[in-house]
């Protein structure tokens, strides 16, 4: 491209979002200058260290989609297709629906066949969108299809009647391909650094440890400055790829933030084979993550687990994260507290994975404050409850563009996140004569 035509971009974020809008826009030539407040790229799509042992710190599976999405983009990096199942009343379940779990739930066949029937006439344009746990309780009695048909509610950190029906049709309405889980070899970190390797590489600009404080517009460029004026750059356009809570109405809902407890395992004991995600999916969730909800400590709760399949830095061993939530507004944890759901965790664990327990060298407890300390970040998965649309990328001048977790499109998982990221570039890259 002749400097004539070249345009210096900023990209403010280099979580997943903010990595692929980068990308996106210098392979077409232009200048981008990638800009993170954190010391490496990724966001939650990353890994860190407690002491020598290496763990994921959210993201670890994705879709098919952001797989082509990376192919597309020249990012070389290699995926395993791993299956995710659910310890449910003793017995385990595929996490997507197949005909085994069609058997399992044949003493439940009434329920199930007038679910499957809800599903299709729901999608019918016609039909307005409805919570899932009104929908589900609708047309289900309580019971294994219930509880099951609202798992989608306990990943996205929200209770069964904050998260719509539309939710059902967006991995096929987006592309995002979650029926295939894909995890990046080496972990989500390696994921990261490949693209911002593939960006550096093409001469993009990559400046960590840099925290953006003023974005001021002069005539037709930019003023980006960093940590409070101490270092600047002018650019001609803009995407930013931070959480957006000004976008939302003051006082909208949140979505309950995550706390994990870190494991290391000796690698004689052996994790199941060819499987990402367990999930201990406690029964009534209505009744459970609503108290969750409510700020109350359910007697019993879900939880779910994975096998981090990193690079190890301890021989002989391997890490695994438990997710799982707090009570609302509960984000710290005294000595006390924290024992109690190490203990909790670790004995449902045992009744999935027997044997387990003796073979666990290592582990801590990470609650949604220390989260934001390791990280500076948020363990959120859906940080606001919307029942519309997200914030668009766009806003009232073209060469200033959203993207990220918290603009459209909808889905709160990284699928969504990266695609977010493509399309703002791709909307600025269309408004500057790129087809």
């Amino acid at each position: 491209m002749d400097d004539v035509n070249k345009k210096h971009v900023a990209v403010i974020g280099a979580g997943l979002a903010g990595l692929i809008s980068a990308l996106t826009i210098q392979k077409q030539g232009h200048q981008v200058t990638l800009i993170d407040k954190r010391h490496q790229v990724g966001g939650l799509c990353g890994t860190f260290y407690i002491g020598e042992r290496e763990f994921v710190i959210a993201c670890n599976d994705f879709g098919e989609g952001l797989v082509k999405m990376l192919a597309q983009l020249d990012v070389k990096l290699d995926f395993e297709y791993k299956k995710s199942s659910i310890f449910y009343r003793n017995k385990w379940f595929n996490a997507s629906p197949d005909i085994d779990m069609v058997k399992k739930l044949k003493g439940d066949w009434k329920n199930l066949c007038r679910l499957i029937l809800a599903i299709l006439t729901q999608q019918l344009p016609f039909k307005k969108t409805q919570t899932i746990g009104h929908f589900v309780d609708k047309h289900t009695t309580p019971g294994a299809v219930n509880d099951l048909a609202k798992i989608i509610s306990y990943f996205m950190g929200v209770a069964p009647n904050d998260i719509q029906t539309s939710y059902f049709t967006l991995d096929k309405t987006y592309n995002y391909g979650y029926i295939n889980m894909a995890c990046p070899v080496g972990g989500p970190q390696v994921m990261s650094d490949a693209i911002a390797n593939e960006f550096t590489r093409l001469k993009g600009a990559l400046r960590l440890n840099r925290h953006v404080t003023n974005v001021t517009p002069d005539n037709d460029k930019y003023h980006i400055e960093f940590n409070n004026g101490k270092d600047e750059i002018i650019v001609d356009a803009v995407i930013d790829t931070s959480e957006r809570a000004s976008n939302y109405s003051e006082g909208t809902k949140r979505g309950l933030p995550l706390s994990m407890l870190c494991l290391s395992v000796k690698k004689e004991f052996i994790y199941p084979e060819d499987t990402h995600t367990l999930s201990y999916y406690q029964e009534n969730v209505s009744s459970w993550f609503t108290a969750l909800d409510k700020g109350e400590k359910p007697d019993k709760f879900g939880f779910h687990v994975f096998k981090s399949d990193l690079k190890q830095q301890i021989e002989d061993e391997y890490t695994i994260n438990a997710y799982f939530y707090l009570p609302r507004d509960i984000n710290q944890l005294d000595e006390e507290g924290r024992s109690y759901y190490c203990d909790y965790i670790l004995s449902c664990l045992e009744q999935m994975l027997p044997g387990i327990k003796q073979h666990i060298v290592f582990q801590e407890l990470i609650t949604p404050d220390d989260f934001v300390h390791y990280h500076g970040l948020s363990s959120r998965v859906m940080p606001f409850i919307h029942h519309d649309n997200k914030p668009t990328i766009k806003t009232d001048n073209d060469n200033i563009l959203r993207a990220g977790h918290t603009i459209y499109p909808p889905g709160e998982h990284a699928g969504a996140a990266a695609l977010s990221g493509y399309m703002a570039a791709t909307h600025w890259l269309k408004k500057n004569n790129h087809t």
